[in-house]
């Protein structure tokens, strides 16, 4: 299991087939598109760091706020639409090396990259075991949109604090979670994803353990009841012997034998139920707590994650998947608990906050700075439309079929993440991302990209590779990133990503 907390060099060791793979497949990609660029007159370059929003970031770096655009048809393009935290990185490697901002935000997006592949090891590897995690990083890698994960836009940067957030939160360090989940907020607007799953996961571990005192309360209630009842008993019982004793002539030494072995019966038996165990269902509530707690402190066994479903590892190396992520009795790990669920809202509420003061619309002006480039959260309104208007004729009915199927499967992927028992993080954060882009008025081009960073969809593809042949697996993953690799490179040609 990947533990950063004691051994970061050994989890670097577990995580480095992952990492090489990852690397393989974004050369691949990176290759594939200079070849395909070069034929084409063009700069694979250029492609990578300065069209679309890599423009954007690398003018907030250099210039800060207050860029706009006007439109013929009214719309306002502004840069405050693109939070602060890869401009703000762009900047300060620009400051402490000879790197261009358009330089800078490459290298960043890079290096986040490789840290966003570690950090989708890290949180299948603590679910499902090393094997999962390698699968799970490389069909991450092998997304047709993958090439994104080598431009210089957010969405490596946002995935890279995301995972290790969730992964955080996995393993109970809350404080440590709640911050990456603050910075995540200053990366994307979908970073209220992180803040969702760091809360369900808070707020459902201290119902937990609510329920836990309450149960260990009753258990208490009900061998304090024991032990009055026998000890009454026993009273009873001397009593009604000393009354035969009166009606029984030269009774009185025999009563008070039988007496004293009575007193002795009833002591004996209040000690045993004393030394008696819980009852199996506090007894399984506190062996969850603590095994929790272990792995909260970084100290659990790798077969800490079987042992808190009942179920062992497969043959495959496949765990099933880990619950009661961070749960403790201590009261440090509730106050560190809360102090991570404070701070995880932080980024993404500080700069909401901060456009809305220098719009001067107050908290609401950061949406009216998206409205301005037609974005908003409708309920899937326009989109459905956009879908039903490819239906008007035969060429283009081909591509809503398409988009029908592709949302389809992703509903589906997510039930079958529902259904396999992922963690109550995973399925939080996934199922908000998920939300947020598909059912956004934004450009919808840009719903590939925006659901990259919902890793845990993947998760059940990355456990069937798993349980397959290594033969077999890597076949598939070799097919699939070449044609990854192509697909990339048509698309920045063409079209692009907007």
């Amino acid at each position: 299991m990947t533990d950063l907390g004691t051994r970061p060099g050994r989890a670097l060791r577990r995580a480095a087939p992952a990492l090489l793979g990852y690397a393989a497949v974004r050369a691949l990609g990176l290759l594939t598109l200079a070849l395909w660029s070069a034929a084409r007159d063009k700069s694979a370059y250029t492609l990578l760091t300065a069209r679309w929003d890599a423009l954007w970031y690398t003018r907030v770096a250099e210039l800060g706020y207050g860029y706009e655009v006007r439109l013929p048809n009214g719309d306002v393009h502004s840069n405050l639409a693109f939070f602060p935290l890869l401009p703000w990185l762009e900047r300060l490697l620009s400051a402490l090396t000879p790197l261009s901002y358009a330089d800078a935000g490459f290298v960043v997006s890079l290096l986040a990259s490789l840290a966003a592949a570690w950090g989708v090891f890290a949180v299948t590897d603590h679910v499902y075991g090393g094997r999962a995690g390698v699968c799970a990083v490389l069909l991450w890698a092998v997304l047709p949109v993958g090439i994104v994960q080598s431009m210089a836009y957010s969405e490596s940067l946002f995935t890279a604090l995301a995972a290790w957030s969730l992964y955080a939160v996995l393993t109970g360090r809350w404080v440590t979670a709640g911050l990456l989940a603050s910075l995540a907020g200053l990366t994307r607007p979908v970073g209220l994803a992180v803040v969702a799953a760091v809360w369900a996961t808070g707020a459902e571990a201290f119902l937990r353990e609510r329920r836990d005192r309450h149960e260990t309360t009753t258990t208490a209630g009900d061998q304090a009841g024991r032990e009055t009842t026998t000890v009454v008993g026993a009273r009873e019982q001397s009593e009604a012997a000393t009354a035969a004793c009166e009606q029984e002539p030269g009774g009185e030494i025999a009563t008070v034998a039988r007496e004293q072995d009575r007193s002795k019966a009833a002591t004996v038996a209040c000690e045993r139920d004393r030394s008696r165990p819980e009852g199996p269902s506090s007894g399984r509530n506190r062996s969850a707590a603590d095994a929790g707690g272990a792995r909260a402190v970084g100290h659990a066994p790798e077969t800490g994650t079987a042992s808190l479903s009942g179920r062992a590892p497969d043959a495959k190396g496949a765990r099933p998947p880990s619950h009661s992520p961070g749960v403790g009795k201590s009261g440090g790990t509730r106050v560190r608990r809360a102090l991570g669920m404070a701070l995880a809202p932080l980024g993404t509420a500080a700069y909401v906050l901060w456009v809305g003061h220098r719009t001067g619309k107050g908290p609401l002006g950061y949406l009216d700075v998206q409205a301005g480039w037609r974005n908003g959260f409708d309920g899937g309104y326009a989109f459905a439309r956009f879908v039903g208007d490819k239906f008007t004729s035969f060429p283009s009915a081909l591509a809503g079929a398409g988009l029908i199927v592709g949302v389809a499967l992703i509903i589906w992927l997510y039930v079958i993440c529902v259904r396999q028992g992922q963690p109550l993080p995973l399925l939080v954060y996934a199922g908000v991302v998920t939300a947020l882009a598909l059912c956004a008025s934004s450009y919808f081009g840009s719903k590939p990209r925006l659901l990259m960073p919902a890793f845990p969809l993947l998760l059940p593809l990355a456990l069937a590779l798993a349980r397959a042949r290594t033969r077999r697996s890597a076949a598939v993953v070799a097919a699939v990133a070449v044609a990854s690799a192509l697909y990339g490179a048509f698309w920045l040609n063409g079209s692009g990503p907007p």
